[in-house]
């Protein structure tokens, strides 16, 4: 089992190289319990503890399934149980699309970002990785919820010049 593994490693590595882009500053690397790779559709798919990694980016997902244009990552689409973390940016969602020429990351349903105790919540979260900047979208009729957290958890806040 633990030379599956590795075969796997070494495959993903190599191909990997072949595919790396330059959107971001360090490769993709993608770590799974089993990987298909299908030369004719230029689309590999990812199963079970799937973890992807660029630079301070990580996704963490059931399933993940990658899509290649000219030999370069175009985008892939996540499964279940999808959890994201960017330096202290962590999020939550039930799918998610990652589009690597945008650098952007769109979280879809029961989507959740948090960031030192304060917290943004809607049906689709669109993330854009490189300029660290979100849009909320809720579901149809419904509302986004964000929470903000005082730095001083001890005392409620107060207008600036108040007493």
């Amino acid at each position: 089992m633990a030379g599956s593994k590795t075969v796997t490693k070494t495959m993903l590595a190599l191909l990997l190289a072949l595919t790396s882009n330059v959107v971001w500053a360090g490769p993709v690397e993608i770590e799974s319990g089993k990987m298909t790779f299908s030369h004719k559709t230029s689309q590999a798919e990812f199963n079970k503890d799937v973890v992807l990694t660029r630079d301070d980016f990580k996704l963490q997902c059931d399933k993940l399934i990658t899509y290649y244009k000219n030999s370069q990552l175009d985008h892939a689409d996540a499964f279940g149980h999808i959890r994201i973390k960017q330096g202290k940016i962590t999020g939550s969602a039930d799918k998610a699309v990652l589009d690597q020429g945008k650098g952007k990351l769109t979280l879809i349903g029961n989507a959740v970002l948090q960031q030192q105790g304060s917290r943004v919540q809607g049906e689709t979260i669109t993330h854009f990785i490189d300029q660290e900047k979100t849009i909320v979208q809720p579901k149809t009729g419904g509302r986004t919820r964000m929470v903000i957290e005082s730095d001083d958890h001890k005392s409620p806040l107060k207008p600036a010049g108040g007493k």
